[in-house]
């Protein structure tokens, strides 16, 4: 823990040696275990940093146990290990802002509570944070505001353009969708929807703009009504829209004893893309290129586990 009380910086002489340990540990956490580090000359051009320095900041990290280093002379070295967490804190890296989506779906908050869990386990310091939408969370990534955000697949596929050289992990199918949890809300006892009906569709979610003309196209009448997402039932029971597309979450009151029924989207005459968008994806701000060595470290079939396990408990 740092002293508060002392000065904000270190002493001049402890700067390069720093600016060193930093440096050594990105570029380590950029290639993971097996990749090769830049030479002595490298640090010396980049940082001005001398032969010796680098040493004993190579000396520094081993004797910490952060990393291990095979030298192969003028090719540099090779990283034979890493520690993901003791690299972190002795360059001095700043804590992770992670972006998910708000809670309410099992498959969100099993995915906030675990991927919180794995990066604690890594010992990876981070801050927790949520926002409605997945096209503003892509933009918080983009305007570097936060360093890894949770989308959906579809919603990633949608803004690949603008992130092509962001550190990027893709998780299972139904990791962000499970089976049958995306539904259509009616009043119950309504017939089905047909042309002239209101749609719910909220314009800042790529995906339920997809799904929703998919469900009920453009073209055969349907009148689309602005409406945030979650809403949707509450828009149902209000009669503002007749149908909308929701993501089944935890409700105070059952929506049946609410007066409202759910059709499953796979059970709507008009298929709908589930699958491509029904995966989760972390994506992390592209210049937090040590995001590559954490994305690599989580354990998926932790994570998929406790998903299945949370999800069993609800039916």
């Amino acid at each position: 823990m740092s002293d508060r009380t002392g000065p904000l910086t270190p002493p001049a002489a402890q700067r390069p040696l720093d600016q060193a340990v930093k440096a050594i540990v990105v570029d380590a956490l950029r290639g993971g275990v097996g990749a090769s580090l830049p030479t002595n000359s490298h640090y010396l051009h980049t940082l001005g940093a001398s032969a010796g320095t680098v040493q004993r900041a190579m000396k520094l990290l081993a004797d910490q146990r952060a990393l291990t280093v095979t030298s192969r002379g003028h090719l540099g070295r090779t990283l034979d290990s890493l520690d993901i967490g003791a690299a972190w804190h002795l360059a001095g890296l700043t804590p992770l802002r992670l972006l998910f989506p708000p809670g309410g779906p099992v498959e969100i908050d099993v995915l906030t509570e675990s991927l919180a869990g794995e990066l604690t386990a890594l010992g990876v310091p981070h801050t927790v944070h949520h926002q409605r939408g997945g096209a503003r969370r892509i933009a918080a990534i983009v305007a570097g505001e936060y360093d890894l955000a949770v989308v959906s697949a579809g919603t990633l596929g949608d803004a690949a353009r603008r992130l092509e050289t962001a550190p990027t992990l893709v998780l299972p199918p139904g990791t962000y969708y499970a089976p049958r949890r995306l539904v259509a809300v009616t009043r119950t006892g309504d017939t089905e929807p047909g042309p002239g009906a209101r749609v719910a569709i909220d314009h800042d979610s790529p995906d339920h703009v997809l799904l929703t003309e998919s469900a009920y196209p453009p073209g055969d009448g349907y009148v689309y009504v602005p409406c945030k997402f979650p809403e949707v039932p509450a828009a149902v029971l209000r009669s503002q829209v007749d149908v909308g597309i929701w993501h089944l979450s935890h409700t105070v009151i059952p929506l049946d004893l609410a007066g409202l029924s759910c059709t499953d989207l796979e059970d709507l005459p008009t298929t709908t893309p589930w699958r491509d968008l029904s995966a989760a994806a972390l994506v992390g701000w592209p210049q937090r290129t040590e995001l590559h060595a954490v994305l690599a470290a989580i354990s998926l079939p932790t994570l998929t586990q406790a998903q299945q396990r949370q999800l069993h408990d609800e039916t």
